[in-house]
């Protein structure tokens, strides 16, 4: 049966400041169709407020007396309490640390403390970060959507593009792609930690990934994709040489490309303006490949909200690359590859534990 979407979301704001708890209430409570139901000061407030108020979401600030955001988190799935969790962390290496593991643990997604020079700038940065907040609680509402865990053993499913664009068959593409872009955004840092380290050494193209994310954070998740992966993952810098079998992640607020350089690709990062919002833009990425690579790129969107990559895997696809979008049962959010696969333009609908066996035939030219 179809579920029930309430009236108005429900959010619980939990800050051990009180300027925050502020601030977030007023703008949450500006949002048409929430309601704050509550506010809480710690983590062992905010479970004494869960268990009463049973809200949509909550709110959860990382650092705070007594009990953090991350113990908090654990808590909450340990007593099998139904809510979305959106961490709130400060623009620190730190903060960003906790918050990637959270993310990893379940929390939805994050927000970041707005550090503006006014009230006014402040209020407008919550307000836009809230607003998609809202929008993916509520689409998960919707959907009645949640993360799903496959079996590896479970099979890719074909889904052709439309006819008028006349893809190569998938057997006649495995060994001749140049490189994989990749796109994501809410639920990333959890796909990416079962896809990377399921590759090995020496795959023949470079890997470059958009994951929407804010600066610093992208720098934490490399690092730490890193060092549970085979393969090298970094933050990708301004000019340096894309090597095959490397994995190069979008710095966060900023915009990357490559472009040829000889026999290679050179990455350009820089501060070209937001595509649809976003910055990094999987479609900034994707008509940069259509531009390099053409019909030699094999593409990837995996779990997130909106259809950043829409424009870009069409555009690849007209060209005759390959598409692959994550099945719709194991993402977190089903919309970024939702919009591939309406649109016609998947050649293959792949749960998450099958894809990197998937990429490796691909690449590796394995039939």
């Amino acid at each position: 049966m179809p579920t029930v979407v309430p009236s108005s979301i429900r959010v619980l704001v939990t800050d051990d400041t009180a300027l925050y708890r502020r601030m977030l209430s007023d703008v949450l409570s500006s949002i048409p169709g929430v309601e704050v139901a509550g506010t809480s000061f710690d983590g062992e407030d905010c479970l004494m407020q869960l268990e009463r108020l049973r809200p949509d979401f909550v709110t959860l600030d990382i650092n705070m007396p007594r009990r953090d955001g991350l113990s908090t988190l654990a808590e909450i799935r340990k007593r099998g309490i139904k809510t979305q969790v959106v961490m709130v962390s400060s623009p620190t290496a730190e903060s960003a640390e906790q918050t990637l593991l959270a993310l990893r643990s379940g929390a939805l997604d994050m927000i970041l403390k707005p550090a503006g020079t006014s009230i006014q700038e402040n209020r407008r940065s919550l307000e836009e970060q809230l607003l998609n907040q809202v929008e993916t609680v509520r689409g998960l509402l919707k959907s009645s959507l949640r993360p799903i865990s496959t079996p590896s053993g479970t099979p890719a499913h074909s889904h052709p593009r439309n006819k008028a664009i006349g893809p190569l068959p998938a057997a006649n593409r495995v060994g001749a792609f140049q490189c994989l872009c990749v796109g994501v955004s809410t639920g990333g840092p959890a796909a990416l930690g079962t896809i990377l380290p399921m590759l090995p050494l020496g795959l023949p193209v470079p890997i470059f990934i958009v994951q929407h994310m804010p600066p610093v954070f992208t720098k934490s998740m490399a690092n730490h994709l890193a060092s549970i992966s085979k393969v090298p993952v970094v933050e990708a810098t301004h000019g340096e040489i894309a090597k095959p079998g490397h994995v190069y992640i979008a710095p966060g607020g900023k915009q990357m490309k490559m472009v040829k350089k000889g026999v290679a690709f050179e990455l350009v990062v820089n501060d070209d303006a937001a595509l649809g919002s976003c910055k990094p833009s999987v479609d900034y990425l994707l008509n940069a490949a259509a531009e390099v690579t053409g019909s030699n790129t094999l593409a990837l969107i995996l779990t997130g909200m909106g259809s950043d990559g829409l424009a870009g895997c069409r555009r690849l696809g007209a060209m005759g690359a390959h598409v692959l979008a994550q099945s719709g049962e194991t993402c977190v959010v089903y919309g970024m590859p939702r919009q591939i696969v309406d649109n016609g333009l998947a050649n293959e609908i792949l749960p998450l534990q099958g894809i990197a066996s998937r990429l490796v035939e691909l690449l590796q030219g394995i039939r």
